[in-house]
């Protein structure tokens, strides 16, 4: 992935991204990147509903995130929801 996009770690230590717990620059990249992918469940978990649109790569591992994705339990899922967000 480093070959083709610049790989930016949050700056938290949460399981996922808060971004009231990121970084300020990592805040500014994330406003201003042209795409934003989001690796892993817990990612999905914190950023499903932000204000931009985010593709999400990860594997469902429990039902509740499994339905929420309209995924069997177990699949790897590459998303980008486009509900429209307030």
């Amino acid at each position: 992935m480093h070959e083709c996009a610049r790989v930016i770690d949050n700056g938290s230590d949460a399981p996922g991204t808060v971004l009231e717990q990121t970084s300020a620059e990592f805040r500014k990249l994330f406003a201003e990147a042209d795409l934003v992918m989001a690796k892993g469940q817990g990612n999905y978990e914190t950023l499903v509903g932000c204000k931009r649109p985010v593709f999400f790569l990860f594997k469902a591992k429990c039902p509740m995130i499994a339905a929420r994705a309209g995924v069997r339990l177990g699949s790897q899922v590459l998303a980008c929801p486009t509900k429209k967000r307030k």
